[in-house]
């Protein structure tokens, strides 16, 4: 077995979205990584019971070049995981991304490098022709309401802020009556963007399906793979990152599903951008205007 490094986060990142027979060579890999560091192509692709290609699809699938790449980085992991077992506690193990003693550049480095790679492999999975099908049902929406919960609520409001700035109606909604009763008023015309890392988080599967069930279009932001948001959604945009260590639950969704936000946001306004720049333009020089103002009213205050 490989220890939680970043190829196995890799793998656990992918897994939802692998073809059964790519799945075969995960597991092959999992099981005894030691062997397979050895083995060749051809070899590999006899272990897991499928074809040469299916194990370089596999390797171009998780960001390597081919597969020698890939057993390079897996030898890595396994020379390190060799190295640190008997000096790691178990409980330090599970959070290879972070160490005690780190230091901020190391930090800084690490996180930097990992909010990259959510926000690449994100890119990867996203389907250009879903966007395109979310921008348009946007641009011509009546009304367009945001459901999050817990981390995904500052998604929502992040991406209700934009939606404003744009004169567009809109509202974000974490609290779940308050997103019932949102979905309870929309329409056909109305869209609902319901934003789930999961797929599974009750609040915003019960105000997805209510908004759908009044016609409207339900656009999901959910991680890759089946879930029960996904088999909702009338468009169907996937993410995908790293859910290990510290990065357990909040990080790594966040930025995947707020970049996908921005996404939206920056189609919206490539469809709209004759009356959306005068737009933008206008709310930015009032609200300058305004810091300004108590900036300087502040200042007053302090003399």
């Amino acid at each position: 077995m490989i220890d939680n490094g970043s190829l196995d986060e890799r793998l656990k990142r992918w897994e939802p979205a692998l073809r059964p027979a790519e799945r075969r060579v995960a597991e092959a890999i999992r099981t005894n990584a030691a062997a397979v560091c050895r083995m060749s192509v051809q070899e590999l692709a006899k272990t897991a019971d499928t074809s040469v290609a299916t194990v370089v699809r596999f390797a171009r699938r998780l960001g390597f070049d081919g597969v020698q790449d890939l057993k390079l980085a897996l030898a890595v992991e396994e020379g390190r995981g060799q190295a640190g077992r008997k000096e790691d506690p178990e409980d330090v193990a599970q959070y290879e991304d972070i160490r005690p003693g780190m230091t901020a550049v190391d930090i800084i480095a690490h996180l930097t490098r990992w909010a990259c790679r959510c926000v690449e492999d994100t890119a990867a999975v996203l389907s250009p022709e879903q966007v395109d099908r979310a921008a348009d049902t946007l641009a011509n929406a009546r009304k367009t309401v945001f459901f999050g919960a817990g981390t995904s609520a500052f998604v929502a409001a992040d991406a209700a802020h934009k939606w404003l700035r744009l004169d567009r109606w809109c509202q974000a909604f974490s609290d779940y009556q308050l997103m019932l009763t949102a979905a309870a008023l929309l329409g056909p015309g109305d869209a609902a963007v319901a934003i789930s890392y999961s797929g599974r988080t009750k609040e915003t599967l019960e105000a997805a399906r209510a908004a759908k069930e009044n016609g409207a279009t339900v656009i999901a932001i959910t991680q890759v793979g089946d879930n029960p948001l996904a088999r909702i959604a009338d468009v169907d945009l996937r993410v995908t990152a790293t859910e290990s260590g510290m990065k357990r639950g909040d990080i790594g969704s966040r930025i995947a599903t707020a970049h996908v936000v921005d996404v939206l946001y920056m189609a919206l306004v490539s469809r709209t951008f004759a009356d959306t720049v005068e737009r933008l333009e206008t709310t930015h020089a009032k609200v300058g205007r305004k810091k300004k103002e108590a900036w300087t009213d502040a200042d007053s205050d302090r003399i």
